[in-house]
């Protein structure tokens, strides 16, 4: 069975996926890696500002607080590719047209349903810029800190942030040296394995976990 989480979330709770492995990063001049590394700091700061502002209001009713989660989820994270990704390409191409999009649409309804409540406990975390580092000119890995009031030390995470077309976008997060990217897709394949990489399989379990999820919210 697939383990009850689909990824760590922005601000320790909102998801982190990639779309990728490692990839190619090269060099780039260093005014370039200055501009876009600035970029990328500006879009992490902009979403942990959202993040907060919008969804740690209190007494506001369950199905606003997933909307607005959706709708961030959505901005700022590559989400359609790290749903291809996590899946495997083999899986991905042999599902039919109706599969992938069934697929598509309970991957995102499960990690609302899961996460989204979570920020009703926030209590004063704060995420603090260290470093950014930028190798191709399209790829950078903005290196944070999260404070937690109480905590004896910060946690670390690294946000790996990638530009298309003009448009910032979340790919993987490292949080503690471990990359959630990786970690989903071995936890998909091997639940696919075990399932003769039958993804009407892997549809199942994931409608049941949403199901599931809703039940227990109380929605």
């Amino acid at each position: 069975m697939l383990r009850r989480h689909v990824a760590v979330l922005v601000l320790a709770v909102i998801f982190g996926l990639g779309i990728g492995g490692a990839g190619y990063w090269g060099t780039t001049s260093a005014r370039a890696a200055e501009d876009f590394g600035s970029g990328a700091e500006r879009f992490i700061r902009e979403m942990a500002d959202q993040a907060i502002s919008s969804l740690t209001v209190k007494d506001i009713p369950t199905a606003e607080r997933e909307q607005r989660f959706r709708e961030i989820m959505q901005r700022y994270i590559a989400f359609k590719g790290v749903a291809r990704w996590v899946v495997g390409r083999k899986v991905w191409k042999a599902a039919t047209e109706q599969q992938q999009a069934e697929y598509l649409d309970l991957f995102e309804d499960l990690m609302v349903a899961t996460y989204a409540h979570r920020f009703e406990d926030y209590s004063g975390e704060t995420l603090e810029i260290r470093r950014t580092d930028v190798y191709d000119g399209t790829d950078a890995l903005v290196s944070t800190e999260m404070v937690r009031p109480g905590a004896t030390k910060p946690l670390s995470v690294g946000w790996r942030v990638r530009a298309k077309d003009g448009e910032y976008r979340i790919v993987d997060i490292i949080v503690e040296g471990l990359s959630m990217a990786r970690k989903q897709r071995s936890e998909f394949a091997s639940f696919l394995r075990q399932n003769d990489d039958n993804i009407e399989a892997l549809i199942a379990e994931i409608r049941g976990r949403v199901a599931g999820t809703v039940t227990a919210s109380g929605q």
